[in-house]
């Protein structure tokens, strides 16, 4: 299934893209600053729904250059590296556990780590969404999940929108986790909400 006919079936079920559209992510500005790509599936998803909150639960990152209100939070790409990797917080905490061989509380190297997991959504449940950053074709970069509540890992051998269509659709194992009650509307005949996207930010 390539990348349109994902998103096509994704948009079945969370709705069409916002109304007047998102501003596209200069993506070939990121190997300059971020020293790699992002994977095209998920700039395809970023450029359809930018940052999006998937039934008030599930909550998509995305690189903008709009202001936030977290005092010091660098912008753009410098902008969610400093936000997905979380320097000084939940990320850190990973980082350190591995460092030190506690591989229950985290079994991957993290970001800037080589190899590394790159967090791109978390939710309300405060479990945790990353790339684990395996070779140097960001497209083959698989999904790992980190469920809080049950203190459990999850590899996904897929992509970014192969395991947001298996979550949305009820075909991944922990769906139920991934967006906690389930698909709703939450406004306007969608199932998400518009969060932000490059140059605008609508999330205070």
């Amino acid at each position: 299934m390539d990348v349109q006919e994902m998103l096509e079936r994704l948009g079945a079920v969370i709705g069409p893209p916002p109304e007047g559209g998102v501003t596209p992510v200069p993506w070939e500005l990121a190997p300059g600053a971020m020293g790699f790509q992002l994977p095209a599936d998920y700039r395809a998803f970023v450029d359809r729904y930018g940052m999006a909150s998937i039934s008030g639960e599930l909550h998509v990152y995305a690189p903008s250059l709009a202001p936030t209100s977290k005092i010091g939070q660098p912008l753009g790409f410098e902008g969610f590296l400093y936000y997905t990797t979380d320097p000084y917080g939940y990320c850190a905490m990973l980082a350190e556990a591995y460092a030190e061989g506690e591989y229950e509380e985290c079994p991957y190297p993290v970001f800037p780590a080589g190899g590394g997991l790159l967090k791109w959504a978390n939710n309300w449940n405060a479990d945790q969404f990353f790339w684990l950053m395996r070779g140097p074709d960001p497209d083959r970069w698989p999904v790992v999940a980190r469920f809080e509540s049950r203190q459990k890992w999850d590899l996904f051998e897929g992509g970014f929108l192969e395991f947001l269509l298996a979550a949305v659709t009820q075909r991944y194992p922990y769906y139920r986790s991934v967006v906690p009650g389930g698909i709703k509307q939450v406004g306007d005949g969608r199932a998400y909400r518009l969060r932000g996207d490059w140059l605008r930010n609508l999330q205070q």
